[in-house]
């Protein structure tokens, strides 16, 4: 090839680049004229998807993006911005009235006028706002109604302007008024707000709180209402907001104002105890699902805050049904519960736990500690020794540990409150056969231990159980019987029998365990016994402990090893 031939290539080749490139140029100007005029992404135009854009555009699209979807800090930020800017202005308005009142010019009626003024720029502000930024211009309005419900609260108490029953009427407007926001915005802010002013009103207008049964009305009536708007914006925030107002103020003024209408305070709490229990219900049942843990932690504290009030309301003024009734609020609880898990098919695992251990907590007060009598409660602990087999294979099969983890805490609380009383024998006179107790608890703790052998997973539970049983039987032993000697033969009887059911069943465990029974039993006799012991049971005890340990140490080498 010549040196001329080689140069026309060269040249074909460089007017070949140069088109393409003019075409590559072209296509993208397409490109960005239809992501400019016609509003629809380089991803859905019917162009090749050649990668032609120059590498300058690519930010220009990501900045683009990243204004109209802002990331979860920025939200965050301007929240906090917005949130305080709107309370500055509140400030503000605060500051100013009180410069009107240093300077003598500003009257009470000028003041509320001026609040009302800045409570209305705040809402149109908002209103007007709301086209280019519905979620950062509700923070004005927000702001707007707590002056609007100060304004209020401040014409009645600090000037006397208006009367109770226009302030009750201005509450009301100012929580329908709010309530509106709230559907407008699109923000459950207001809500709370509405709440939050509704249920404080009578802490500052004597009036409603001047009889138990206007305040039952006022509370039940609001109470309504939220638990309907909470149900028609799936808020639950609403009327958990609610129903903590409603029975902290109702509790506050009842202490204060109304200690002798106790009747009406009780027929108040159970009132709004079920309205509560319904919404919540009722809005599982809409939302087609049972609590989350989130939600499940709010409700929980709502459910014992009713429990103390009722139950301090109730132990003051009518102890001996004070149990009687935690127990049918318990059971409306269980009802409600299954109902909707009928309707539901299923519940989640929060709401089957906040219910069992809400059941536990009842039945631990109630039941054991307030029904049964003391003389009977060693009775109640060997009832749930006898279940605690089936409760602690049913935590084993993990699909009911949601009903049973608290139900087992609850037993195991009673039996650790049983155990101290039976090893030690301590006021165990009254007790209604005290002494078949003493046997009966060390073989229910022997079988539920055998009744565990073949469960996986349960080990360290066996282990437990099978250390209160020796104890309980060593410690029967030494109750029932008088001679020290016989006892410490007793001790050795039992540790022959743990060891012969270890190679019977094959159980490692159950037969090591006999040496620390030999050992106590040896050493017992050893340092306390033969002092004490005539000659010749001093001898037949001897026998007794050398034939044990030797048979037992026979038995031992034949013990099969671990998982065998």
């Amino acid at each position: 090839m010549t040196q001329e031939d080689s140069g026309d290539r060269l040249a074909q080749i460089e007017a070949r680049l140069a088109r393409l490139e003019e075409a590559l140029a072209a296509m993208g100007e397409v490109r960005s004229s239809v992501q400019t005029h016609g509003g629809v992404e380089a991803q859905a135009s019917p162009l090749p998807a050649l990668d032609a854009s120059p590498p300058a555009t690519r930010p220009t699209r990501s900045r683009r993006a990243t204004r109209s979807t802002p990331s979860a800090s920025t939200l965050g930020a301007t929240q906090l911005l917005g949130w305080s800017g709107a309370m500055a202005l509140v400030l503000a308005a605060l500051y100013l009235i009180r410069l009107g009142l240093d300077s003598g010019w500003l009257t009470p009626l000028r003041q509320l006028l001026l609040a009302l003024l800045g409570a209305g720029s705040l809402i149109g502000a908002g209103l007007l706002l709301r086209r280019h930024d519905r979620q950062y211009a509700a923070f004005l309005p927000a702001a707007g109604v707590v002056v609007l419900f100060a304004s209020v609260y401040a014409a009645h108490l600090f000037y006397g302007l208006i009367g109770e029953r226009t302030a009750l009427l201005g509450i009301v407007g100012v929580v329908v008024l709010a309530l509106g926001l709230g559907r407008l915005f699109d923000s459950v802010l207001y809500a709370l707000f509405a709440v939050a002013g509704s249920y404080l009103a009578p802490l500052f207008l004597p009036d409603l709180r001047g009889g138990i049964g206007d305040l039952a009305i006022y509370f039940s009536a609001w109470s309504l209402l939220f638990g309907l708007y909470a149900l028609r914006v799936r808020q639950r925030a609403v009327y958990l907001l609610a129903m903590y107002l409603a029975l902290g103020v109702f509790a506050l003024l009842f202490e204060r104002h109304l200690m002798d209408e106790w009747v009406g305070a009780l027929v108040f709490q159970s009132v709004q105890f079920v309205i509560f229990l319904t919404v919540a219900a009722v809005f599982s049942l809409r939302a087609g699902q049972g609590m989350s843990a989130g939600e499940l932690f709010w409700h929980f504290p709502a459910l014992l805050l009713f429990h103390l009030l009722q139950y301090d309301l109730l132990e003051r003024h009518l102890p001996m049904g004070a149990p009687w009734v935690e127990l049918a609020a318990a059971a409306l609880v269980l009802a409600v519960f299954w109902g909707v898990r009928a309707r539901l098919g299923a519940v989640s695992t929060a709401a089957a736990t906040g219910v069992s251990a809400y059941l536990a907590l009842v039945l631990l007060h109630a039941l054991y500690f307030e029904l049964l009598p003391d003389e009977a409660r060693p009775w109640g602990g060997l009832l749930l020794l006898a279940a605690l087999p089936w409760g602690l294979r049913a935590a084993g099969a993990g699909s009911s540990i949601r009903w049973v983890g608290p139900l087992l805490l609850a037993g195991a609380l009673v039996l650790l409150l049983n155990f101290p009383r039976l090893w030690l024998n301590e006021n165990m006179a009254p007790v209604w056969g005290g002494t078949a107790l003493l046997c009966l608890y060390p073989a229910l703790a022997y079988v539920a231990y055998v009744a565990l052998r073949r469960e996986p997973g349960l080990e360290a539970a066996r282990m437990l159980l099978l250390g209160v049983g020796h104890i309980s039987a060593m410690t029967s032993a030494a109750h029932l019987i008088d001679t020290s000697a016989l006892v410490s033969v007793a001790w050795l009887a039992l540790a022959g029998l743990a060891l012969a059911g270890g190679f019977l069943w094959r159980d490692r465990p159950l037969g090591q365990s006999s040496l620390l029974l030999f050992l106590l039993a040896g050493l017992k006799i050893v340092l306390f016994d033969l002092a004490h012991t005539a000659p010749l049971l001093r001898v037949l005890v001897l026998l007794a402990l050398g034939v044990s340990l030797y048979l037992g140490g026979w038995v031992y080498r034949k013990l099969p090893e671990a998982g065998a």
